[in-house]
């Protein structure tokens, strides 16, 4: 669950849960087991007030309650998510916050990869509810994205960690979500595997069912790197981004061009990787834009 555009100090709000491994270079979190690969559940969640904190493991056997039908989904007391689609509820509760929300979803699917081994959609979604944050409370309201992926991998198969030479080669993935309007969101993700691109796609949905895609003609280029790498609790290490540029072009023509420069701390745990905020400018099918944006970066290349 991504909310890109939160009050200060907040700016942005993270929620990915993984259950279980992929059998992925970038997504496998092989030092946080809570049993066994299968039955490990782990959790990024904050926002750019919260960061860097609040990276949790769970065992689904013993911390969590996961009902068949999808009615309840609750890793520890940390996050519980209730409901019958398209209406959710989503409470989340950690030291001096707390988050409850009501969604209502579209049902404009986004297929982010449609595949035997992996698939990933997502819906917009209008949530109304609040957020507390050391002793203030206050009320919040706008568009998210609600997003369900999953992947086939050898820990389906053998519960056991994973060699890394028979992981996936999936070693670097980026994913922005930028709110464009009270109702439209813009999604940007770049994949790479063994240093080459896999994919790199946009994705515009609005709440009123109106959505285009790109394939074609979408770049990521990282303009610029931080001095000093971010290290995970695994001692793993990353050179993030200090610049970065986004282009969508069809035909020549240059539709959306945004330049992204971080500026919150980071949350680990997104496979291996960060959740973070960003302040970008730029334009998007003849109009500028600005503001601040969610993004999602694991970078597992080896120079």
């Amino acid at each position: 669950m991504v909310i890109p555009d939160l009050p200060a100090p907040h700016h942005f709000l993270g929620c990915a849960v993984f259950i279980g491994r992929t059998g992925t270079r970038a997504f496998d979190i092989d030092h946080a087991v809570a049993g066994s690969p299968r039955t490990t559940a782990t959790l990024a969640f904050g926002t750019a007030a919260t960061a860097p904190h609040w990276f949790s493991s769970y065992s689904t056997e013993s911390d969590c309650e996961l009902r068949e039908d999808g009615s309840l989904l609750r890793f520890g007391d940390d996050l519980s998510i209730a409901g019958e689609f398209p209406k959710l509820r989503v409470v989340a509760t950690r030291p001096g916050f707390a988050l409850d929300i009501e969604l209502s979803c579209t049902e404009q699917i986004t297929w982010f990869a449609r595949s035997a081994v992996y698939d990933h959609y997502g819906f917009p979604a209008r949530y109304r509810g609040t957020l507390s944050w050391e002793g203030e409370s206050r009320p919040i309201e706008g568009i998210l994205s609600l997003e369900y992926a999953r992947a086939l991998s050898l820990s389906a198969l053998v519960d056991r960690p994973i060699p890394h030479a028979l992981k996936l080669p999936c070693d670097f993935f980026t994913y922005h979500v930028l709110a464009l309007a009270p109702d439209m969101l813009l999604m940007l993700t770049d994949v790479q595997a063994l240093g080459r691109s896999v994919l790199t796609t946009a994705h515009v949905r609005q709440l009123d069912g109106v959505a285009t895609g790109d394939v074609d003609g979408v770049s990521f280029e990282v303009l610029a790197t931080r001095g000093d790498p971010q290290f995970a609790p695994d001692r793993a290490s990353t050179v993030l981004p200090s610049e970065f540029r986004w282009r969508i072009t069809s035909r020549g023509r240059v539709r959306t061009e945004i330049i992204g420069r971080p500026d919150t701390e980071l949350i680990y745990g997104l496979g291996r990787g960060w959740i973070g905020g960003y302040r970008y400018e730029g334009h998007h099918e003849g109009s500028r834009i600005g503001g601040h944006a969610y993004y999602e970066y694991i970078d597992r290349r080896r120079p």
